[in-house]
């Protein structure tokens, strides 16, 4: 699937605004609203490759995305009509959200247009999650969100949602308590996945002060794993291939401004800059640079399958520029 011709993975920034001010985040907020050149572009890219493909996945990102929902239901929609008239081809399509607005009649309207995985980040209970996931505001998110997450689980919907909790020195202990909670609430249902990864540091303005674990720390995701799996909550499953989507040919990121990108973190940089959607679904991509992404691929290196960005230098040669998205 890394290299085929006849499959496509798009990350969609429907903004790259926020209403969190997350303590561990590495965004800038400063593009906003996908402008209406890159929608006409992706839709317009759109229709001449999806009777080429196989398989589609879409992946919407942020910023936090359900704030500019009507575009994202303008894409579904056009993605659903062309997937009706082209019915050879597969289609599937997330979300990563905060998870604030996804109120039970939004979170139904986005299964009704094929949004079918979620995924959330819960650190905790109010006092812990208060703490890393504030609004833009200062004010708390946790209520809200569990209450989000209630009226899921009590729905007949079809969805499946990865609630990703992130472990760090500080709210380690406080955890265990929480996952007893989840399995009193969530546990047995198997549409719920809980995620259990450490805090990492990934280029925010706070990223020398996160309470990251340390070597002493050893055991603490995995006893809280074992907690979860004997409270009834499902867990990722492991095996296979542990390689990042920005090691795939055949994965772009498509930011609100159009600008084309591979990973959904290092957006300042240079690297990161492949490209460039316009309006008629074409794309000039500097292939120089999609090559370090990829590079993966021909060395068979597990690092640079899991993670092309580390120890990606800034390639020096001269950007080859040429239409290849059509």
């Amino acid at each position: 699937m890394f290299v085929a011709n006849d499959v496509l993975h798009l990350t969609l920034m429907p903004t790259e605004k926020c209403n969190f001010r997350c303590t561990y985040c590495y965004e800038d907020f400063v593009s906003g609203r996908m402008t209406r050149p890159t929608i006409e572009g992706i839709r317009n890219l759109l229709a001449k490759r999806v009777p080429t493909l196989r398989f589609l996945t879409l992946d919407w990102f942020g910023g936090e995305p359900l704030l500019e929902l009507p575009i994202i239901e303008e894409i579904q929609e056009h993605v659903q009509r062309l997937a009706r008239e082209h019915g050879g081809m597969r289609f599937r399509a997330g979300m990563t959200t905060n998870g604030y607005l996804l109120r039970r009649e939004v979170l139904a309207r986005l299964v009704d247009l094929g949004i079918g995985s979620y995924q959330i980040s819960v650190d905790g209970g109010a006092p812990s999650h208060d703490a890393r996931r504030r609004r833009a505001d200062g004010a708390g998110t946790f209520e809200r969100i569990w209450s989000n997450l209630l009226a899921a689980h009590e729905s007949d919907l079809a969805f499946d949602v990865r609630l990703r909790i992130h472990v760090d020195r500080e709210n380690r202990a406080e955890l265990a308590s929480f996952i007893d909670r989840l399995g009193r609430e969530l546990g047995g249902d198997e549409r719920f996945e809980v995620y259990l990864r450490p805090l990492a540091r990934l280029g925010g303005p706070n990223d020398e002060t996160l309470p990251v674990l340390t070597e002493r720390d050893a055991g603490a995701v995995e006893a809280l794993r074992l907690r979860a799996s004997e409270r009834g909550l499902r867990l990722p499953t492991s095996g296979g291939l542990d390689a990042c989507h920005a090691a795939a040919a055949n994965s772009f990121v498509i930011r609100s401004t159009g600008e084309i990108a591979k990973c959904t973190v290092a957006f300042q940089h240079p690297n990161n800059r492949v490209g460039r959607l316009h309006p008629d679904g074409t794309a000039t991509l500097d292939q120089a640079r999609i090559n370090g992404w990829v590079r993966g691929l021909f060395s068979g290196d597990p690092l640079e399958l899991g993670c092309p960005m580390k120890g990606f230098a800034e390639s020096r040669s001269a950007p080859a520029r040429l239409r290849v998205l059509h």
